[in-house]
């Protein structure tokens, strides 16, 4: 969330920056009474845990749910090469 923050807060403004990252945030945070509601990620899907996620802007929110417990795992931004994406939530 910081470089999403630093990389706005340089391109365009302060206040655009805490814009983005808080509906992010807000986005996330949907997960906590709906889990199950993002689609399944298919580049993660040989991990065998289960990764969703939720699309905001060009941002992936990457998570895992163990029973009640979401784990967000990444944000990826979806301009990234997808072969990293494997890499960053092993």
């Amino acid at each position: 969330m910081k470089e999403i923050y630093n990389h706005y807060s340089e391109e365009v403004s302060h206040e655009k920056a805490s814009e983005i990252v808080n509906i992010i945030i807000d986005k996330a945070e949907t997960l906590n009474n709906y889990p199950d509601r993002g689609r399944v990620e298919e580049d993660l899907r040989s991990l065998g845990k289960g990764h969703r996620y939720l699309l905001e802007f060009h941002y992936k929110i990457i998570y895992t749910v163990e029973g009640e417990i979401v784990t967000i795992t990444d944000i990826y931004s979806n301009y990234q090469n997808p072969s990293r994406k494997r890499k960053r939530n092993l």
